[in-house]
């Protein structure tokens, strides 16, 4: 059962879902609700039901996601914490799936003679177009792709390596699935459909999101999203490799002098006065750490960056420079703040390594990461430069929260640049930093994507930001 903001309904919903006797456990996922969902969800006292809490609001796909895998009863039934579904029809949704005949079920609210409450025309309209394109590419005859009750046997549904952190969720689901040889059945349900002034949350963006899914996770586009072939079964370059290749880059970075103070603007905030700067290159970001009375303890695992930074900060008692792996020895609990910028997605196990650098965090310290983001935007060129990884906003949130921490914020930032990267890097297979690319997107695209996304959250970027802190 996802859930956010749902305090209005959500005791209802529990009571009558415990009521049934089909019902094994109950795995409430609180999706970052601000309401009091928590303290009442938290309050119920029966021994079937788990909460499990995000650390922000990730959207209904990734408590989702959780949800599966916490499972351990052989079935799962999707529960909306709203009262549009009725828990009483279990066991019409479960017939096929115990009786052997189904390994999935869809309930649709558009067959059998059950009671639907009338609402939106347009509604309707859009989940008819929706299941018509999505069955177009999946080659199923479904009447309701975008229903909430869709029942699994556990397996089935751990089996499948989810995305989609919103209401994507369905599309998503439904085409990996129809590649799968499994037996999907429907059964008519009855829908009890809530208005907005009653606190429906879908909106026309999730129908947008919800088409780009049926593309996205069809045949076609899973082939075009996917790492290049070659790429895909291969370690990243050497660290010795990828060392030269990123003295190149950094040497096209230099005069980028906006995208730095972007970078610092973003984490200022969150410093304080002592600093460990993980992976600090050459030192363009460490120059401006050290201002402002702080001092920096700047670290490199590479020899030729380390002698860089101590040539560069020679004679300036506000930056120690140390050649290590990660983090120095020693000094537990010293730091007001821990900074990786483009430094996590080279760690071959990144999740040990958060968990590494927790304890050098004083508490209420703070750890600041910018990694790059979405998988589809994998390149030849991060293969060179030793990236193993882009990550999503719910999967860096989650391995934060994993490790100890209290995600504060996690956003996308530099939707251009990530236009620019799928062009250049992963379509035309270009160097998407030579220094005049660089110098050009610095003194225009900077400035002009810095702006816009001052004004508004977007969903999709270059890169990820993500503060979190140390209790």
């Amino acid at each position: 059962m996802p859930c956010y903001n749902e305090a209005a309904t959500v005791k209802v919903v529990v009571d009558r879902v415990l009521e049934s006797p089909y019902v094994q456990e109950l795995l409430i996922v609180d999706d970052g609700s601000t309401d009091g969902t928590v303290d009442i969800v938290r309050s119920i006292r029966d021994p079937r039901v788990r909460v499990f809490i995000q650390p922000i609001n990730l959207g209904k796909g990734a408590a989702l996601r959780r949800g599966f895998r916490e499972a351990s009863a052989p079935y799962v039934i999707v529960q909306d914490a709203d009262l549009e579904y009725d828990p009483s029809e279990y066991r019409e949704i479960l017939a096929p799936l115990l009786d052997g005949v189904a390994d999935v079920v869809y309930g649709s609210r558009f067959l059998g003679g059950r009671p639907h409450r009338v609402l939106y025309y347009w509604h309707s309209v859009g989940n008819g177009l929706l299941t018509t394109l999505s069955n177009m590419f999946t080659n199923l005859n479904l009447t309701d792709m975008e229903t909430c009750y869709k029942a699994f046997r556990r397996e089935v549904i751990q089996d499948v390596q989810l995305h989609e952190d919103r209401f994507g969720f369905e599309p998503e689901i439904t085409a990996k699935l129809s590649r799968k040889d499994l037996r999907i059945y429907e059964v008519g349900i009855s829908y009890a459909g809530r208005t907005y002034a009653e606190g429906k949350k879908i909106g026309w963006r999730d129908g947008v999101r919800a088409f780009y899914g049926i593309v996205r996770y069809s045949g076609l586009g899973e082939r075009l999203a996917r790492r290049p072939r070659h790429l895909s079964d291969d370690e990243p370059a050497p660290f010795d490799d990828a060392d030269v290749a990123l003295a190149d880059v950094l040497d096209s970075l230099q005069d980028a002098d906006n995208y730095a103070d972007w970078i610092f603007d973003l984490v200022e905030p969150h410093l304080g006065q002592r600093v460990l700067e993980v992976g600090a290159g050459q030192g363009e970001l460490t120059e401006r750490l050290c201002g402002g009375g702080r001092h920096v303890v700047a670290t490199d695992l590479s020899a030729r960056c380390v002698t860089a930074l101590r040539d560069r900060f020679a004679g300036n008692d506000a930056v120690t420079v140390e050649q290590v792996d990660l983090v120095p020895d020693g000094r537990d609990g010293e730091f007001d703040s821990i900074v990786l910028v483009n430094v996590l997605e080279h760690i071959p196990h990144d999740e040990e390594a958060l968990a590494r650098l927790v304890p050098k965090l004083r508490p209420g310290g703070r750890l600041l990461l910018f990694v790059p983001a979405f998988e589809s935007l994998y390149s030849e060129f991060d293969f060179r430069i030793g990236h193993r990884r882009r990550y999503r906003k719910s999967e860096l949130t989650t391995q934060v929260d994993r490790a100890g921490l209290r995600v504060v914020e996690t956003r996308y930032i530099n939707v251009l640049g990530a236009l620019a990267w799928w062009l250049f890097a992963r379509q035309m297979n270009q160097v998407p930093t030579q220094r005049w690319s660089s110098r050009l997107y610095d003194r225009i695209g900077v400035p002009l994507t810095r702006r816009f996304e001052s004004a508004r959250a977007v969903r999709f970027g270059q890169s990820l930001l993500c503060i979190a802190e140390k209790d």
